[in-house]
């Protein structure tokens, strides 16, 4: 008789069934030859992909919300020429394939039906929401567009192994998950769980979190059909209103707390299915504890690696942002204030004023460190508390403790105290080298943009560490003064994503005359084949 491998170990039932389904799909997944794709000019998308570079350099954006981010804006200059919707879809499709964010000559044809499907729906509501009466009918057809952008990209590239994995950290955390210091309805549970692992594992904007919390409120929203449409459309509001008291919820801050402490564990069982090279590596690796831990170590090193690259583009591509945007302002806003109107220009000061931010962004980043070599046996245990029954562990949720209406006065006087105090050294400071007031407002907003930007490349550096953050008298000092800046930057980055002047100058003054030339082109190359063609 055989002895048993002791290498080998039971996963747990969880993992087994995570394991089943991306298998289930990437035999689903194999593309079919016999189904034609949509094909664009590769000239024309040559030129595209070009200027999509440089424009993403100009208003950064981060890799995974760049294709998103570009079929809104179709998705709006679409609507804005629109007319009789019949090529909408096919339209759109070739626009985002042109700039390359999806590949050339892989998308069925059939995407353009399924799209066009929601297009529609999506049109009707937005055409309803217009004929209300509300005051903020704006904003929820503005609102329709960007979930309307979501589901146009979830159905041109399904993102199915993402949407397993957060199911997978969900059905975990959910099963294990321990309160502390009180009670809170499976509601409030549920749906926070759902919303902080989108943010904690799969980094979503808030257009996304929207489109997707909404779907799971809904769950039919993606199936609806034409005659539901106007009984939706009447409960758009209320759509709108339930989101917004989930997001609000004063527990959200904590259970992002607990998903991102452990979304680590879940990019790395992400990875070692991605680097399997077939399904019997992959059940091994996950079978075999030995070579678990191996496999571990390895997607480890190679995730270390890839973060550590995407937080230098970070850097780089934030401090090229800054400095491209601060001159701007400079030249077009900033030098005719100080020269015509309150006859304060000084070279030097606008040297300063356009060399500081993007240097202090530099710095900033220069300063982040990665995590220590200690983290690694942290995520090695973690990980066989996630894959294997027997090592299965709680995870302790705490409720806060409610603090007296005393207290809450007291840190809000002392953050005011603290605004004053920042604001006005830097201030004084800036009067020394007499800025203008006009200046010193610019100045100090774009200050604040880069604390608020520092702030998250530091956060997207703690993502792969399980270890607990020591603290310092220092770093608390610096805390406590930068937090008015952080503050005020986090409020302008939102303001400045929805109305971003430079952006506004591309789209108007480059990108449309570009969609006619590259429409002139695609027919002008076309009637040269067919030319060609007609030659024996």
């Amino acid at each position: 008789m055989s002895l048993p491998d002791k290498s080998t170990s039971e996963i747990s039932p969880l993992i087994r069934e995570f394991l089943d389904k991306y298998q289930a799909f990437l035999a689903e997944k194999a593309p079919s030859e016999t189904i034609p794709k949509i094909h664009v000019d590769e000239i024309s998308s040559a030129i595209a992909s070009f200027y999509e570079k440089i424009r993403n350099v100009v208003a950064y954006r981060e890799e995974h919300l760049l294709r998103k981010g570009a079929i809104e804006r179709v998705f709006k200059r679409r609507l804005f020429v629109r007319g009789d919707n019949q090529n909408f879809a096919e339209l759109l499709i070739q626009d985002i394939i042109r700039v390359g964010h999806l590949p050339n000559d892989t998308i069925p044809e059939t995407k353009i039906k399924e799209t066009q499907k929601i297009i529609d729906k999506y049109v009707f509501l937005m055409d309803k929401a217009k004929e209300s009466s509300r005051s903020n009918r704006r904003e929820i057809i503005d609102w329709l567009i960007k979930i309307g952008t979501c589901e146009i990209e979830e159905k041109l590239d399904p993102p199915f192994k993402d949407n397993n994995l957060a199911a997978l950290m969900y059905q975990i955390l959910h099963e294990r998950l321990v309160i502390q210091r009180g009670q809170i309805s499976d509601e409030i549970k549920n749906t926070q769980l759902f919303i902080n692992i989108q943010r904690a594992l799969l980094r979503v904007d808030d257009s996304q979190l929207d489109y997707r919390l909404l779907k799971f409120l809904n769950p039919s929203w993606t199936e609806l059909n034409p005659e539901t449409f106007p009984q939706i459309a009447d409960k758009l509001f209320f759509y709108k209103k339930e989101i917004k008291r989930h997001l609000k919820n004063p527990l959200g801050p904590l259970f992002f707390q607990l998903c991102n402490q452990y979304n680590t564990i879940f990019y790395l069982i992400s990875d070692i299915i991605s680097n399997s090279r077939n399904n019997e590596e992959m059940d091994a690796a996950f079978e075999k504890s030995e070579l678990f831990e191996k496999t571990i170590k390895n997607n480890y090193g190679k995730r270390y690696e890839t973060e550590r690259g995407k937080l230098t583009r970070l850097a780089f591509l934030s401090v090229v942002s800054f400095f491209i945007t601060k001159v701007a302002v400079a030249f077009g806003l900033e030098i005719p204030l100080d020269k015509y109107i309150v006859d304060q220009f000084s070279w030097f000061n606008v040297m300063i004023s356009i060399i500081v931010p993007p240097l202090l962004m530099l710095i900033i980043v220069l300063t982040i460190r990665m995590p220590s070599e200690k983290n690694l046996k942290l995520v090695i245990e973690e990980s066989k508390a996630v894959v294997y029954g027997d090592k299965a562990k709680n995870y302790v949720f705490k409720l806060p403790i409610k603090k007296s209406w005393l207290g809450l006065a007291i840190v809000q006087i002392f953050s005011l105290i603290m605004f004053f105090v920042t604001f006005g050294g830097l201030t004084k400071l800036l009067l020394t080298f007499d800025f203008s007031i006009a200046s010193i407002v610019i100045f100090l907003f774009f200050i604040s943009l880069v604390a608020a930007t520092g702030t998250k490349a530091y956060n997207r550096s703690r993502e792969l560490s399980l270890e607990k953050e020591k603290g310092s008298i220092f770093t608390f000092l610096i805390d406590l003064f930068a937090m008015p800046l952080i503050a005020v930057g986090k409020w302008g980055a939102s303001a400045l994503s929805k109305f971003n002047f430079i952006i506004l100058i591309f789209d108007l003054l480059i990108e449309v005359p570009l969609q006619i030339f590259f429409i002139f082109l695609e027919n002008l190359r076309g009637f040269i084949k067919s030319q060609k063609d007609d030659i024996y």
